[in-house]
């Protein structure tokens, strides 16, 4: 699943399909026409969720609404709609994953999600991280708001090889200048796990770059059309862009290559034409003792030659015979 060439992307519905199946069928198919890896939906009930009284975000530009509890009534999705949105991924040939924001729920969708993903807001709620946990099944876990004895304690649930974490700013939508891409490096270090990020910044950029800084999973929110009734239409992209910043990680991962221990196969022909060997710079004749005005270090690099860094090799020595002017030296034309 994660093991492939490219970073793995996660196209992030959550609740951008506003409660419509009609939305969520058409975010599933645009992310997979966009060349994602996969779709993501959030599955909540707003009795278990949040207090009727926390008032809704002020990034939340419906009007109508005054309380978070009343978005998330409008805007959640069931289980069986769950299992209808499962197969029909599978059908079209992309994995499906679900954010649980609920315990209860984890066993009824165990077996219509590719893995789990756990939101930043629960990386301290033990009782769902245990119940994923129970079903052997991959989790990813984004770590925004959270510190290192959190995220260790989040990690500890799971075997090394089930568990990713996603460095994450929980700020919506997040300037770019607070995106901190380097703690990508240092969480991969620190844990020696996958380690991708999820991007809260408006635009396709920061989550294109993030690959330079080591980044395996990128998760973005998606939706089909853009939408200001949507909570996370800033920082959301449309088709079009998904589809250009898969191009733009897929150009980053490229980019980075391998370390260098020798020189590179793309650099054969400029090796041999860019380096140097040791020519004569003038006509001499035969028993004449080098000395470095003799010398002429020429383009290109010749196999049969000596290159520059043998110089000291030749100077002192005496000619066998008489040399031109631009002569390559061989070592066997010396004494």
């Amino acid at each position: 699943m994660f093991n492939k060439k490219y970073p793995y992307v996660i196209a992030e519905v959550g609740s951008n399909h506003l409660g419509r199946e009609i939305l969520c069928k058409q975010s599933i198919i645009q992310a997979k026409e966009a060349g994602a890896d996969c779709v993501k939906f959030q599955l909540f009930n707003e009795d278990n969720l949040v207090n009727k009284k926390l008032k809704i975000y002020k990034h939340v530009k419906d009007k109508k609404l005054k309380f978070q509890y009343q978005r998330f009534k409008k805007v959640k999705i069931s289980i069986d709609q769950v299992k209808r949105f499962s197969k029909f991924s599978k059908k079209i040939g992309i994995d499906f994953v679900v954010t649980p924001f609920d315990h209860r729920y984890v066993n009824k969708i165990k077996n219509y999600v590719t893995f789990f993903k756990v939101a930043s807001g629960d990386i301290d709620n033990h009782l769902i991280l245990e119940e994923i946990a129970k079903t052997k099944k991959n989790v990813v876990i984004s770590t925004g708001m959270s510190n290192l004895e959190e995220i260790k304690k989040a990690v500890s649930f799971f075997p090394k090889n089930k568990v990713s974490l996603l460095h994450c700013i929980s700020s919506y939508p997040a300037d770019f200048s607070n995106a901190n891409l380097i703690n990508i490096n240092y969480l991969q270090k620190k844990f020696n796990l996958r380690v991708g990020y999820s991007d809260h910044v408006p635009g396709v950029d920061v989550a294109a770059n993030s690959v330079l800084f080591g980044a395996k999973i990128i998760e973005k929110h998606f939706m089909p059309k853009k939408t200001s009734l949507a909570g996370d239409y800033k920082l959301s992209i449309d088709k079009n862009d998904l589809k250009k910043m898969i191009i733009k990680i897929k150009h980053n991962f490229d980019m980075i290559g391998i370390v260098r221990t020798s020189h590179y196969k793309c650099e054969n022909y400029f090796k041999k034409t860019l380096r140097r060997s040791i020519y004569f710079s003038k006509d001499l004749k035969k028993s004449h003792k080098i000395t470095y005005d003799d010398l002429a270090l020429l383009r290109p690099l010749d196999k049969n030659g000596l290159q520059p860094k043998n110089y000291k090799k030749i100077i002192g020595r005496r000619l066998k015979k008489n040399a031109k002017k631009h002569q390559l030296i061989k070592i066997n034309s010396i004494k």
